[in-house]
């Protein structure tokens, strides 16, 4: 038996399980704001998708119909109020559009409402969790 090659690094009991890969040309650099958005906003086109036969099933046709052409319209209320606003002042976050549009009253309930808006986010993502793991018939 030949044990100059069984002691080579690649063959036999020392061969890696995966091979050594060439290092991809993004890694190393931070995440980029482009990349940032593109992530947030196909979390809520997708939750969004998502939500709408769950919308239907409950409301049915027509009150679904006129709940999402609502939501429409409230948006982009609120996108032309955040793009009007954001180049008139220093400003480039929400709660500074705010502060400088209304005030401190503003900028608190911007902030509050990102706060509940995220919390809630993180219950029903713990809800999903809760329902797809392996220890839900314990507990």
């Amino acid at each position: 038996m030949n044990t100059s090659a069984t002691n080579k690094v690649g063959v036999g009991a020392a061969a890696p399980l995966l091979p050594k890969l060439k290092p991809l040309p993004t890694e190393g650099r931070g995440a980029s704001v482009a990349g940032a958005v593109f992530n947030v906003s196909t979390s809520i086109i997708g939750a969004g998708i998502m939500s709408i036969p769950a919308t239907l099933k409950v409301l049915g046709v027509i009150p679904a119909f006129v709940s999402i052409v609502m939501v429409a319209v409230l948006a982009d209320v609120s996108f032309e109020f955040i793009m009007r606003f954001t180049n008139c002042g220093e400003s480039k976050t929400y709660a500074g559009v705010m502060y400088e549009s209304f005030g401190r009253v503003g900028s608190v309930a911007v902030q509050i409402c990102v706060m509940v808006s995220t919390f809630g986010c993180l219950i029903i993502y713990l809800i999903i969790i809760g329902k797809h793991t392996i220890f839900n018939d314990t507990l």
